[in-house]
Formats: structure tokens, sequence, C-alpha cells
């Protein structure tokens, strides 16, 4: 399980599968995240989420929200989600939504299939490109 389960541009890190990263918010990231402009930025400006900053939704922000990865789909209804109900509700949604059904055990965003043998309705990883 992750220490830190989301970042400030809506990512809900706990169900990412990086082996390597404790999460956005952690000590303990991949070098993809210690370069995140978005981890970056909330830091300088002592944000939670970018939904919170004056320039909301920035360029990078937006573009990023509409690229190629759908994990990455999924910010801009959480963001608004954050604003109107806030985090504590959010995260609660979150690990809802990031469970087997059958189960209750903990899916990433890519995982097509639980350890119990639940088929899972994920995405499917973009192509190289």
């Amino acid at each position: 399980m992750k220490k830190s389960k989301y970042g400030p541009c809506g990512l809900y890190c706990a169900s990412c599968g990086e082996p390597t990263c404790d999460g956005c918010r952690s000590t303990e990231v991949h070098d993809w995240a210690k370069q995140c402009k978005f981890r970056q930025c909330a830091q300088k400006r002592h944000i939670d989420f970018c939904c919170f900053c004056s320039d909301y939704p920035c360029t990078e922000l937006h573009e990023f929200m509409n690229d190629q990865w759908p994990h990455h789909w999924t910010m801009k209804s959480n963001l608004e989600y954050i604003k109107k109900n806030g985090k504590e509700k959010w995260l609660q949604f979150q690990k809802q939504e990031w469970s087997c059904k059958n189960c209750g055990a903990e899916i990433k965003w890519y995982q097509k299939m639980c350890s119990c043998g639940q088929q899972l309705n994920a995405w499917d990883l973009p192509a190289a490109g």
C-alpha cells in the first residue's frame, strides 16, 4: 500500500502500479514523479490540489489531462469532485472505486484480473508512439 494516496493533479496514486514509487507526496518517488511540474508547482504554492490554484486549469495540466493515458482522463472529474466535496470524501470514493468488487483487494489502473480471479474492467495501455 502506498503511503501517499494522491497527487496534486488529481491522480489517485494508490492505484498506480509503479512499485518503486510510494506516491507523489512521499519522499520515495519514481524519477518521473520527482520532476513532475504539478508536484513542484503545488509544493511552491503550498496547495494540496491543482483545483485550488488561481491558475487552474493551467495549459500544462489541461494537456496532461487530455493526453493518450486513460488514467489521466480521470483528473478533471477528480479535481472537480475534490473542490466540491473535499479530499476525505474523494479518497473514500476512490478507495471503493479502485477495489475489487469480488474480494475487496486494491486494484491498479491497468490491471485486467484480480488475484482472486475476478476479471476487471481495466483500461488498455496506449499504443507506443
